[in-house]
């Protein structure tokens, strides 16, 4: 009539068909397969970062590879053509496009004397085309060498004279340089 009590499973040899109570409940399972599916969705997402970061620094070095490139081809251009363009890297990188401005670099900004017209200042900046978000910018300045050489000659000659003037005033006959004696 009523049901037998079942005894539990022990060490002792059993009969085929009597089943083992022991086991795990509905209960366990559940919570065994939430904690798998918890910890795969974290994974997950954790390779997901990495991918995006992976994009991310693949980005920044194909980009400042590029903007170094065009950096060094703008600062080698003459110095009096130097204007602002934009362009894309043809058919070897034909995703990035890039974007340069140029301007002079006044007396103020840089805080060197007499550099006025002698510095121009260069910013390039990648991006991949039809995506904004991804850019990399780029900046330098560039130097005007024959403006340099001109302004040192003349401030070699103003100090040149300044020096004579200085030797006629105090006698010494207007040479100001070191003696130099070839006698032997």
């Amino acid at each position: 009539m009523f049901p037998q009590r079942r005894k539990p499973c022990s060490s002792e040899p059993r009969r085929a068909l009597e089943p083992c109570p022991s086991g795990f409940t509905l209960l366990e399972v559940m919570i065994a397969v939430a904690l798998i599916a918890i910890a795969l969705v974290t994974l997950i997402g954790a390779q997901a970062r990495s991918v995006a970061i992976a994009t991310g620094s693949q980005f920044d070095a194909m980009a400042s590879m590029l903007a170094q490139w065009k950096l060094t081809e703008l600062s080698l251009q003459d110095f009096g053509q130097l204007t602002g363009s934009s362009g894309d890297f043809g058919e070897v990188y034909p995703q990035f496009a890039w974007k340069s401005e140029v301007e002079e670099v006044s007396e103020s900004d840089s805080g060197i004397k007499g550099s006025s017209g002698m510095l121009k200042a260069i910013e390039v900046t990648v991006q991949v085309e039809g995506d904004s978000a991804r850019s990399y910018t780029a900046r330098t300045v560039v130097f005007n060498p024959q403006q340099g050489k001109a302004d040192a000659g003349r401030a070699r000659t103003e100090a040149d004279k300044a020096r004579a003037d200085a030797d006629l005033e105090a006698g010494m006959g207007g040479n100001s340089g070191p003696e130099i004696n070839t006698a032997r």
